[in-house]
């Protein structure tokens, strides 16, 4: 497994995160750490940190997350295992 630090923007409207964090579980996926960075009424942009199941998955997030309607990912960036997952939340 490889750990990711994932910017996404989606539609800030009820559904659209629970839509994310499902493809993400079914993907085999796992949440380590989720945080909203901002939302204006129309895009909320969110932050995770995930460790991903392998390389095929690894490869494709970024275009299946951007298959669910008005997600768009900003960024996707490795975590280096020795810095840990706190090293990995910026202020964006």
């Amino acid at each position: 497994m490889s750990l990711r630090h994932v910017i996404v923007e989606l539609p800030d409207r009820p559904g659209s995160l629970g839509q994310v964090t499902t493809l993400l579980g079914r993907l085999g996926v796992d949440i380590r750490q989720m945080r909203v960075l901002g939302r204006d009424g129309t895009v909320a942009t969110d932050e995770f940190v995930v460790s991903v199941p392998g390389v095929v998955i690894d490869r494709t997030l970024p275009e299946l997350l951007e298959e669910i309607q008005g997600v768009r990912v900003v960024t996707i960036e490795p975590i280096n295992s020795d810095s840990g997952i706190a090293g990995a939340i910026v202020t964006v």
